[in-house]
């Protein structure tokens, strides 16, 4: 009986002490701890969704106690003698542990304890980086994005995917209609998400329509005239000035290249904004600029106000029947769609 006793007793102390078996950190912290080099003077977390800042100023480990779940990216901007090394990461899980080093001021980690997705993000950019390097194609590398943006879609990690897929394929609409597919599932809450590309990409896809006939612009002698819409097949508009560098540049690169734009049955088309029309006309005739060119009346019915151009160079392709297709901001990006076609 008096051993049934003390066993209870035992039993009870550790209920309701640290000698409890079963006591269990906090499920939202992520701890830090520098197993090399010289400890921090301070580290700052913040998760992007939420934007929740915690500092950490004492301490190895540093423990970081979130009001949410962890599966966020993540910045850890690490402080020592008035220096700063930041790192961005994805993590999920419980109670991570993070162990790194910092090294000449530079925050390394080395383990993270607990988080899946945070090895799953390291291995997917080693083999993104050896897929470019292996000069894989392009079909290839959208295969291998659009599957890893399937296999993390209840993580933001997916938006980051999709950022990188968004880059690679912003002139091809049918390949981003691919990736509107492969975020259908995606919940309502992460298309909410701070690094969502849900509203880029519903700009992207979206159908856009525009009568160019609507439009007047001064011609070379000076004259109100509309675009000559004659020709079957697509437009590409250029938007341009005589003082714009780039603008230039590119026009001697397309002067070498007008067979690109004819092998694809494709009309070009100069609009510039400038306001002075003996240099815009010296400049055309002295490169023997010889394709549609118009310069805008500037008088608040703009072609470029209703495309909304604010950059220049800027292309626009534009189908015979008025649908916008795609937009290009240099030569480089219109000689890979044409190559690619």
């Amino acid at each position: 009986m008096k051993i049934y006793f003390f066993v209870i007793s035992i039993i009870s102390i550790c209920l309701f002490s640290s000698c409890n078996p079963l006591k269990k950190g906090n499920p939202n912290r992520i701890s830090i701890e520098i197993k090399e080099g010289v400890e921090a003077d301070s580290i700052k977390i913040v998760s992007y969704n939420n934007s929740e800042v915690i500092i950490a100023k004492t301490g190895n480990p540093y423990h970081f106690n979130f009001s949410d779940t962890i599966n966020d990216a993540y910045v850890i901007d690490v402080f020592k003698d008035g220096k700063k090394s930041s790192k961005k990461i994805f993590l999920n899980g419980e109670d991570l542990k993070i162990q790194a080093e910092l090294d000449s001021g530079v925050f390394k980690i080395d383990t993270v304890i607990g988080s899946e997705i945070y090895y799953k993000s390291v291995d997917f950019y080693k083999t993104l980086h050896q897929l470019e390097s292996d000069k894989v194609d392009d079909a290839g590398i959208n295969k291998f994005l659009l599957q890893n943006i399937k296999d993390n879609l209840n993580h933001p990690f997916s938006h980051e995917i999709s950022t990188i897929y968004i880059e690679r394929n912003k002139n091809y609409k049918a390949q981003l209609v691919n990736l509107k597919s492969a975020l259908k599932g995606q919940s309502e809450d992460l298309k909410g998400h701070t690094l969502s590309v849900s509203r880029t990409l519903d700009n992207l896809i979206k159908e856009e329509y525009l009568d160019l006939s609507a439009f007047q612009f001064y011609n070379k002698n000076g004259n109100v005239s509309k675009i000559d819409l004659s020709h079957k097949g697509d437009y590409l508009l250029d938007f341009w000035f005589v003082h714009c560098p780039p603008c230039v540049r590119d026009h001697k690169k397309i002067g070498a290249n007008l067979e690109m734009f004819s092998n694809h049955n494709v009309e070009l088309v100069g609009v510039s904004i400038d306001t002075e029309r003996d240099k815009w006309l010296d400049y055309l005739v002295s490169h023997d600029y010889n394709w549609q060119n118009y310069r805008e009346l500037r008088k608040g019915n703009d072609l470029i106000d209703a495309l909304d151009v604010w950059e220049f160079p800027t292309y626009i392709l534009i189908s015979e029947k008025g649908e916008v297709k795609t937009k290009f901001y240099s030569f480089e990006e219109l000689e890979s769609y044409y190559s690619k076609l």
